[in-house]
């Protein structure tokens, strides 16, 4: 593993684009932090990388993605939004939430088999951002499989998975290392299916 240190406000770009390079030329799979937790995941294009983060996990039979996005141009690419949604989620990212909508034919199949919904995320982290503006795709992300409260903290997170990943973006410890607030956006009106780090105002 590859363990690179970013300055958390000005995050270097000569590793951003290393590590880049890695995840769409070289099949990688990256840790990165976010404005929740630290995520692990890969070009969410690649379906060599899907496998790999699956049996990392072992979720091969559900696959728990959400795709990190870095702005709402990408995200129309790979769902589907209507006005208000559209409103609503503009009005919560960039941002500690998780938004479920339906997904478009430029899912793959290997992260969203029925292709029907896929979770969405702008995170309001700029090295986590930077890092999917220059990869040119989302990235598919997934939870880290330890202990809840380690996921804020680097130094544990190389501890215990750093014979699986192929870099670490280590940006320091995160405060309050909380999951995002998952919304459902494909009914009638929003459902929050899991209250976490953002508020919820409806």
């Amino acid at each position: 593993m590859i363990h690179y240190f970013i300055h958390p406000i000005n995050p270097q770009s000569r590793l951003l684009e290393f590590t880049a390079d890695s995840l769409k030329n070289h099949d990688g799979i990256c840790v990165y932090p976010t404005d929740t937790v630290y995520g692990m995941g890969g070009c969410a294009t690649n379906p060599k990388v899907i496998d790999r983060i699956g049996n990392i996990i072992q979720k091969k039979k559900k696959r728990l993605f959400s795709f990190i996005c870095s702005d709402f141009s990408q995200v129309s690419q790979y769902v589907k939004i209507s006005n208000p949604n559209y409103k609503l989620m503009k009005h919560y990212l960039p941002g500690p939430y998780t938004f479920i909508l339906p997904a478009t034919n430029y899912v793959p199949k290997k992260v969203c088999p029925k292709r029907k919904t896929v979770g969405i995320r702008i995170p309001n982290n700029k090295t986590c951002i930077e890092l999917v503006k220059m990869l040119g795709v989302p990235l598919a992300n997934t939870s880290l499989n330890i202990p809840g409260e380690h996921r804020g903290d680097p130094r544990n997170i190389a501890e215990n998975i750093s014979n699986e990943i192929d870099i670490l973006l280590d940006v320091g410890a995160l405060g309050n290392p909380i999951g995002s607030t998952i919304v459902d956006l494909t009914g009638d009106q929003p459902e929050v299916l899991r209250h976490g780090k953002g508020e919820w105002h409806g």
